[in-house]
């Protein structure tokens, strides 16, 4: 591979951040300053002029602070063998941590606030950026500890609860997976890492000993990681009590202020089209002509097209991003063209993709081009991303300049959806097939398998809350039962599926891949809407726009998308239903 700098330099990005040195020893200075200020504000925010005078102040060194990490953690990204910023980074944690601790005070002090306190501060003109703000502290504080039992728990928060950092171990270095062999006899070694790779093999004997490999290893610790993840759901459910909040669902919903009835309508709506995945796995069937379809063979990936060269998926890009509008299109060509993406492989570079936005820069795109479709689609993806943030940067001020998790993937992933669609109507028949193979295969991926995820999560949350035995055994049962229910009777669905659970990283952070399927729900919406409708691209672009100015949800609702409706749930699954009969057809006629 090539070092960083073999790379021609028109394929890097360029940071254009610091000019010299001399500037980021300035800014850790300020930092340093700001750290020495700070305890002046302690005891004081219930003054207003000093409650404004704080804000204004974090804003200041928040803006620096973050400038200089976005600066260091994308340097090191492209090669993470740089001492120089290494040490850099080294000397900013150090002062993030001095900053932290000596912050500690404001949090807890703000939420100690009476209700009319801060409701009065909303009508001085100096709220008018901070609105959001102040009513968040308003909505939170029957939730948050007060200053002495948050220093407590801060303190011991490392030894609370470690079951993620020892899942992560165990399944990267420890459990040990036996070596597959192919349909010719070699053998390979299997791991997480390597597992996609077996698993979406076209060689079925490989997918497989793959399949078996990992689940059979994760089996051999089947009761330890039921404990582990039993133990970090109780972690979960006692702090949920320790801050007032009924279940641990309900405490992971109120951070992006999402109402539970979206997660329950997802579930609701999802169950309810549960007809379309036995429908879709059926189809997958037949288009294999293997009687003994299972569940290993979903995974099989479809080759789509041949070599894509960066110009040509460049060109692709523009033409597929036409229905957003001249405004989002110029966007994105001048984003292709600046130096904002970083396109190409090099030795030491972080691998995968990312979009990574700042106040006051350039967002920045990193890449590990390929020439192919998928490096095609992650490129229009990661531009999703960043198209989002240099709307709402630019519309919005410092303090609502970001994005919920809840809604970042929506306008990635109406890129995706847009380049699919676009290419299906550009391309010849065979590639047709794949195209809407890969987009379903996406649908099942999505917002099925994710929904069972959080189905699952559901079930043995419900049971550590309500003080219920649970064991490993109720776990692999309940597990197997939903894979039953979700994939239908029409393939063999492996007992060791049963163990699959226990190798899902996920589940150590509680509640959070509903969105994953709320959000290719919301996409699918979006992309059919703009590509019929080219009014709508100017309601797509004010959503785009918007920041963390409003709730998600609400968001969504001003563009015609109501999560906790039924009927928003259909208009995605109507779209699913003519790609299903779109494949049935292709796969018939072959």
């Amino acid at each position: 591979m090539k070092t960083r700098n073999q790379i021609p330099n028109e394929y890097k990005w360029d940071l254009e951040l610091y000019s010299n040195d001399d500037e980021i020893e300035k800014t850790f200075e300020k930092i340093n300053e700001y750290i020495s200020k700070i305890a002046s504000f302690n005891g004081k925010l219930g003054e207003k002029n000093k409650f404004f005078e704080y804000c204004e102040f974090d804003s200041k060194y928040s803006k620096d602070i973050n400038k200089l990490a976005f600066y260091i953690q994308n340097n090191l990204s492209t090669d993470n063998s740089d001492v120089k910023m290494l040490k850099l980074s080294e000397r900013l944690s150090i002062a993030n941590s001095k900053l932290t601790r000596a912050s500690s005070f404001v949090m807890p002090q703000l939420f100690a606030l009476t209700d009319e306190y801060l409701e009065s501060l909303l009508s001085d003109k100096r709220a008018k950026n901070l609105d959001n703000f102040i009513r968040e502290i308003i909505r939170l504080k029957p939730h948050k500890l007060d200053e002495s039992t948050n220093l407590v728990i801060s303190k011991l928060n490392r030894s609370f609860n470690s079951s993620s950092n020892v899942f992560d171990i165990l399944s990267d270095s420890e459990i040990p997976f036996e070596n597959a062999l192919d349909n010719k006899g070699k053998s390979h070694e299997v791991n997480d890492a390597v597992y996609s790779k077996y698993v979406s093999s076209s060689d079925r004997t490989l997918r497989e000993n793959a399949f078996n490999s990992i689940m059979n290893g994760y089996s051999k610790f089947n009761k330890t990681l039921a404990e582990l993840y039993l133990s970090s759901i109780r972690h979960d459910t006692d702090f949920a009590k320790l801050k007032n909040f009924n279940s641990v669902l309900e405490s992971e919903l109120i951070e992006d202020d999402i109402p539970k009835v979206v997660f329950e309508k997802n579930i609701e709506n999802v169950n309810r089209n549960l007809p379309l995945l036995h429908e879709y796995v059926q189809l997958r069937k037949n288009f294999s002509k293997n009687s003994k379809f299972a569940y290993f063979d979903l995974f099989e990936s479809m080759k789509l097209g041949g070599k894509i060269s960066l110009t040509k998926a460049k060109e692709t890009i523009l033409s597929a991003l036409k229905c957003l509008g001249d405004d989002y299109v110029e966007k994105v060509n001048k984003k292709l063209n600046d130096k904002s993406i970083d396109y190409l492989p090099n030795k030491n570079k972080a691998s995968g993709a990312y979009c990574s936005h700042c106040y006051g820069a350039k967002t920045l795109i990193l890449m590990n081009y390929t020439e192919d479709y998928n490096s095609m689609s992650t490129l229009i993806h990661e531009m999703g991303h960043c198209i989002n943030s240099e709307y709402f940067l630019s519309s919005q001020p410092y303090e609502k300049a970001n994005i919920t998790i809840f809604a970042a993937e929506i306008a990635s992933t109406v890129n995706e959806i847009l380049l699919n669609q676009y290419m299906q109507n550009h391309c010849k028949k065979s590639e047709k097939l794949a195209l809407i193979l890969e987009f379903l295969e996406q649908v099942r991926s999505t917002i099925f398998r994710q929904t069972l995820f959080s189905e699952f999560e559901l079930y043995a949350h419900t049971a550590v809350e309500n003080e219920q035995p649970i064991t490993y055994e109720e776990l692999n049962k309940k597990y197997y039962e939903l894979n039953k229910k979700y994939y239908g009777t029409k393939m063999i669905i492996p007992k060791n599926l049963a163990y699959e659970w226990s190798r899902i990283p996920h589940f150590y952070r509680p509640y959070y891949v509903y969105s994953y399927s709320t959000g290719l729900i919301c996409a699918i919406i979006i992309a059919n809407k703009v590509m019929s409708d080219y009014t709508f691209a100017k309601k797509y672009i004010e959503f785009l726009k918007n920041g963390t100015n409003k709730n998600p949800v609400d968001m969504l609702k001003d563009i015609g998308i109501d999560l906790t409706q039924n009927s928003s749930y259909e208009l995605a699954f109507d779209f699913i239903k003519e790609q299903l009969k779109e494949f049935k057809k292709l796969t018939q006629s072959n």
